[in-house]
């Protein structure tokens, strides 16, 4: 079972493969899964970010 704080890494990760892959159908998939799991945790993705750091 994941932790929380896997879920912080895996959004990160995510953010990171969406910035690679601007303007891509990757992108929005990346950022989409990554906005999915943030909520989940009650987050936004750019304050999961900021957790992890």
């Amino acid at each position: 079972m994941r932790q929380p704080r896997d879920d912080l890494l895996i959004i990160y990760a995510l953010s990171v493969l969406a910035w690679e892959h601007r303007s891509m159908e990757k992108e929005e998939w990346a950022f989409d899964l990554a906005a999915e799991i943030a909520y989940q945790h009650g987050l936004k993705v750019s304050d999961a970010i900021r957790q992890l750091k």
